[in-house]
């Protein structure tokens, strides 16, 4: 049987085995960490980069200059790159042997340089959801530890000392979350071959509208609400396809469209230049258009 003392020594080296990876950048403000996520590339977030295109940063071997290669504000990222062929890479975990009660790490670096460590259980998991950004996460990953200095741009380990993803917080700091490594990855490698995030949109402006029994009964909708076209911007995607103000939005690609982020949830990047087919009300009448969708 483990004993309280060695599960407490197992804890201790799965910290100084991934501390070697952890950075810590200055941001004027508070400690935030970063992570060499790949060979020359460190993850870290939004904050830490911000109005910044060359910096140092902090290494437990001393400074290093970085690049901004790019950073995703929708799901609080950012890369930089790093000339560093001796540091340590992330090892990354497995997401999907995780279940809520999971005791899991947060490992950051403080301002002058030492590691700062918390531990906590898995709070909640779920599946993908919309960043407050309006970004794409690609599953719920919600520890139940204390944001410290040092914790934005910080990993999530497991007990193994596996990196589960980049913690950041939500609410105003006020609790912790984490965005998983697939999402990680996928910002990576976007951000390394884009230098930016590709964003999709169509060019309108929605208000939210309740449909009434008598346009539900008339038309054999089941839909309660569905969007007002109160803006179309010129040359835009929805401006070539004929959307007009006074249209109302139900679905998009067989979706239902009740309020701006389920239009968001349909616009991903990887939709950029693609047909999405929109089914509407325009006079009284459902009708269908099919939109090119454009890039932000």
């Amino acid at each position: 049987m483990t004993t309280l003392s060695d599960f407490s020594d197992e804890l201790a080296n799965a910290i100084t085995q991934a501390a070697p990876m952890i950075v810590t950048l200055p941001s004027g403000r508070f400690a935030i960490s970063g992570v060499h996520w790949r060979s020359g590339l460190v993850v870290t977030t939004v904050d830490a980069v911000r109005c910044k295109r060359d910096m140092t940063l902090m290494t437990p071997e001393g400074a290093l200059s970085a690049t901004v290669v790019g950073t995703d504000p929708g799901t609080d990222l950012a890369v930089l790159r790093v000339d560093a062929p001796d540091l340590p890479t992330a090892e990354l975990g497995d997401l999907d042997t995780l279940r809520v009660g999971h005791l899991v790490l947060a490992l950051g670096r403080s301002d002058d340089g030492n590691i700062r460590a918390s531990c906590g259980i898995l709070a909640s998991l779920g599946g993908e959801w919309q960043s407050w950004t309006g970004g794409r996460i690609d599953r719920l990953i919600r520890p139940d530890i204390r944001p410290f200095p040092g914790f934005s741009g910080s990993p999530l380990l497991d007990t193994q000392g596996h990196v589960l993803g980049i913690n950041t917080t939500h609410s105003r700091g006020r609790f912790a979350i984490t965005i998983p490594i697939t999402t990680v990855n996928r910002v990576v490698d976007q951000l390394v071959q884009h230098g930016r995030i590709t964003q999709g949109y169509l060019g309108v402006g929605l208000q939210p509208v309740e449909l009434t029994k008598q346009l539900k009964q008339s038309l054999n909708l089941t839909q309660e609400v569905g969007v007002l076209i109160v803006s179309v911007e010129a040359d835009s995607p929805a401006d070539r396809a004929g959307v007009l103000i006074g249209d109302i939005l139900l679905t998009l690609r067989g979706e239902a469209i009740a309020n701006v982020q389920a239009l968001r949830s349909q616009l991903r990047s990887e939709q950029v230049g693609q047909p999405i087919t929109a089914q509407m009300i325009r006079g009284g009448q459902l009708i269908e258009l099919t939109l090119t969708v454009g890039e932000r």
